[in-house]
């Protein structure tokens, strides 16, 4: 498990958090996925996740659950990655205002 993988885990389990879940997912990507009823933990835990420059951050909120979904995608190094290079040009989270939030889990 990646370092990032492994602060981001520790980080949440000391917050008002309902599950942790990590698997594998597209292309080699490595996905921690955390949900809480509370918006504040997920904001909280999306703010840690983008300074530790993990790749893609994006926060849901699952309509049937009414939960917020933090997902922390990271590339799993060891795997061959099928994605372009120019797909990964401007990640640097720190630019953005804000990330994803969508009314639907299912977008």
């Amino acid at each position: 498990m990646t370092a990032e993988r492994k602060k981001i885990i520790q980080y949440a389990l000391g917050l008002d958090i309902n599950d942790v879940h990590t698997y594998a997912g597209y292309k080699g990507d490595l996905i921690v996925k955390i949900t809480s009823k509370d918006k504040e933990t997920a904001l909280i835990i999306r703010k840690f996740a983008i300074s530790l420059d993990v790749e893609e951050v994006v926060v849901k909120i699952n309509p049937a659950t009414q939960e917020y979904e933090v997902y922390c995608i990271t590339a799993d190094e060891n795997v061959y990655h099928l994605k372009e290079d120019d797909e990964h040009e401007s990640r640097d989270h720190k630019d953005y205002v804000e990330d994803s939030w969508t009314k639907s889990a299912l977008d």
